[in-house]
């Protein structure tokens, strides 16, 4: 039977399979090659083809593992072979070398679903390698393999069980680390095109100067970004210092030669740390390339609306009026009452830097008119705050009565959402609450035993709290919106200009809005203008707008823009174009083939032969220049353009490789403001003395872990070293994180 079995896919498994009675019935079971089997089940490594059916010659079951282990283009690079001994080469061949990036990226996602436990006790590498998953991808501390119920659990039924140290554990991670670090190295170097990158800076709980480095691509039409590292800056985070830093990284991973922008925010020593790269990272551009964090812009304008509705700090010779004197009275201590009843952890809080106070630059008259303005709205947050707060306190009165309430007019059962003072999307959440409950809030506000008149709205206040809602759901949109994954940079002009048009439009319409709204919405609209003018500076904003068939320059010819702005985008197009790109040539197929002699084997292909006709071919850049040729196609209702641009890439040969770097650069820093977030998981107030080193290794471990770049070989180098006992000093050499490819 063996003998007949010809298919190239058999390349994939060991030659002579395992005959079994597998529940009963006789199968023949195939071993996968793979060094680290990707498939899933309670022996994902076996697969069964069972000899009580019609077909017991059947490859598909074969053919779909050997896709999740090996991918795509090794099976079909099989497939060509159209003979086993010559499969059996290529799959050789695949074993030897380090898989590609993309590869990786489309593996990781596979296999996703019910999980399931094999029946074999795991071996000690088998152990090592689930512990290294496990406390890196969930942010367990590594004592808790010492931990008594854990190992009464692990060990009860089989006392010789192997589990490793804590301090072991914290080695293994280590090693993990370097390994993988060499094989992201490796892929980022030979990647096809240009990398992109995100950057911040954040002082951990344990007081630790940390910056978090992603780096940004594109890959089959989709964006991929993934952390790149997290290095302590444990000195001033000068904008020099900071270059030097990121610097150093690309230099370890070798890919300095490799960068096409960054994004950051809006701090003054981010101006600093973009005018000293260059110098360091000769393939950046300085300003040119440099993005700014559209998250923190629409937070900072969203913050400089809401400021000014903050109360103001006491002062011993104001002269109050009876206004002024209410608001004191109601919002005193309310700041402790937020501290009291929400810890502020100041790292989660509004980044301000870049942030910018007009009322500065106002006359004493123009300041007192401005307050005057801003009263009532300042009113209503501190009463609204005061009801969210004295409902949330009074859990034997108030709130028992509020859930009565809630029940009685059919609402959701809810508590009302804390406004917190440095998050301004909590004001947001505060009144889109309020207004939804606002029969609830009128009633208990209007109840004699609640104690909580003082806090009633009138309708003036419920209409300013609907206009203060309308105008701060721009800012939440903007935000949830550029925290997709796919968020694109060619969105970034378009949202500033709607963003501008809402607020010019509440500063200038007295009809709808009240001068609170107009006067608060002036100041935003100055600091969002701040941030538009600073895109001029960037050629990638402008270049990643005329790259989107969405837009092209249609958008700067409807937005109004001179003959000579649009002109000039088009020349940035074409600068870059011919710099970088014009002698650009795709990368040949990864696994090419010698031609043989034709046969009548070649029928058997499961290839068409009208694929590969000259005549039938995609138009080329050889019909024209393809910038003149995409231009004049006209717009096309495309919301995904990297995917467009990669189904185009016959057509646009080289503008398409262009385009697809452009269009994956990161329009915020998101990705790195999440890898802060999983720091403050695994750095619990009681887990605050991890070293620099340890925090970095299980940071980016756990992160390359999830998305498939840990492998069982990594953890195999390691499971040969004598286990570390419990007390030893963790001693690194001072290259231990050196690549060496």
């Amino acid at each position: 039977m063996k003998a007949k079995w010809r298919s190239p896919v058999y390349a994939f498994f060991k030659p002579t399979p395992m005959i079994r009675t597998v529940k009963g019935r006789r199968a023949h079971t195939f071993e996968c090659l793979a060094k680290s089997c990707l498939a899933k089940g309670a022996d994902p490594r076996y697969v069964n083809r069972y000899l009580d059916t019609g077909d017991v010659s059947s490859t598909s079951n074969l053919r779909k593992h050997a896709r999740i282990c090996f991918g795509e283009q090794a099976l079909t690079a099989a497939d060509d072979t159209n003979d086993i001994a010559h499969a059996r080469e290529v799959v050789k061949a695949a074993l030897a070398e380090q898989a590609p990036l993309t590869a990786m990226f489309e593996r990781m996602s596979k296999g996703k679903g019910k999980v399931t436990y094999s029946h074999t006790q795991h071996t000690k590498t088998e152990v090592k390698e689930a512990i290294v998953r496990w406390v890196t991808e969930n942010h367990r501390p590594f004592n808790i393999v010492s931990d008594e119920w854990f190992l009464m659990l692990m060990k009860t039924g089989r006392p010789t069980h192997y589990i490793p140290s804590p301090a072991t554990v914290s080695r293994d991670v280590k090693n993990v680390f370097v390994r993988c670090r060499e094989r992201i190295a490796k892929m980022l170097q030979e990647y096809d095109g240009e990398l992109n990158f995100a950057t911040d800076a954040w002082t951990s709980p344990n007081d630790k100067a940390l910056i978090a480095i992603s780096v940004h691509f594109e890959l089959k039409g989709e964006p991929a970004s993934m952390l790149l590292d997290l290095v302590e800056v444990a000195r001033s985070h000068s904008g020099v210092n900071l270059a030097e830093a990121f610097s150093d990284v690309l230099h370890e991973f070798g890919i300095e030669n490799k960068m096409l922008s960054v994004c950051c925010d809006n701090a003054s020593n981010m101006d600093t740390f973009t005018n000293e790269l260059p110098a360091l990272v000769p393939s950046f551009a300085g300003e040119a390339a440099r993005t700014r964090c559209f998250a923190h812009i629409v937070n900072l304008t969203a913050k400089a609306l809401l400021r000014q509705f903050d109360v103001p700090k006491k002062d011993a010779d104001d002269a109050l009026d009876d206004a002024a004197r209410e608001l004191r009275q109601l919002a005193s201590n309310i700041e402790a009452e937020e501290q009291m009843a929400q810890g502020v952890d100041e790292a989660e809080s509004d980044d301000e830097d870049g942030w910018v106070d007009y009322r500065d630059e106002m006359t004493e008259a123009e300041r007192k008119k401005l307050e005057k303005c801003i009263a009532p709205m300042r009113l209503l947050l501190v009463k609204l705050r005061k009801i969210a707060f004295t409902t949330k306190r009074s859990s034997t009165l108030i709130l028992p009565r509020w859930y009565e309430l809630v029940a009685e007019f059919g609402l959701r059962r809810r508590k009302m959402p804390r406004d917190v003072l440095t998050r301004w999307n909590s004001t947001y959440d505060m009144l889109e609450f309020a207004i939804e409950y606002r029969e609830v809030i009128d009633a208990i506000t209007d109840e004699r035993d609640m104690k909580m008149r003082k806090y009633e709205l009138d309708d003036t206040e419920w209409k300013i709290a609907e206009e203060l809602r309308d105008i701060l759901l721009v800012f939440k949109d903007a935000t949830l919106f550029f925290s997709r994954a796919n968020s694109s940079l060619a969105n970034v002009i378009p949202s500033m200009d709607l963003i501008d048009e809402k607020l010019a439009t509440a500063a200038a319409d007295d009809s709808e809005y009240s001068l609170a709204i107009r006067a608060s919405a002036t100041v935003a609209k100055r600091l969002m203008n701040k941030y538009y003018s600073a895109t001029d500076l960037s050629e990638v904003y402008r270049i990643s707008m005329v790259l989107h068939p969405r837009h092209k320059l249609q958008y700067f010819k409807k937005a109004g823009w001179t003959d000579a702005w649009i002109a000039d985008a088009k020349k940035l197009v074409v600068d870059a174009y011919e710099l970088k790109y014009k002698t650009y040539s795709a990368p040949l197929g990864a696994c090419p083939q010698k031609k043989k002699a034709a046969s009548l084997t070649k029928s058997k292909s499961k290839g068409n032969m009208f694929d590969d006709h000259p005549g039938l071919a995609p138009l080329t850049s050889e019909a024209g220049d393809e910038i003149e040729r995409y231009l004049l196609a006209g717009c096309e209702d495309v919301k995904d353009g990297l995917m467009w641009w990669y189904e185009h890439r016959h057509t646009y040969p080289r503008l398409s490789r262009m385009a697809r770097d452009y269009l994956s650069i990161p329009p915020t820093s998101v990705n790195v403001e999440r890898v802060f977030s999983q720091g403050r998981i695994l750095l619990s107030h009681l887990r605050n003395r991890l070293s620099s080193a340890t925090i970095r290794a299980s940071m980016c471990v756990g992160e390359w872990s999830r998305m498939g770049f840990v492998r069982t070989q990594d953890i195999t180098a390691t499971a040969v070293l004598e286990d570390v006992e419990e007390g030893e000093d963790e001693y690194l050499e001072l290259d231990w994180d050196k690549i060496c490819i």
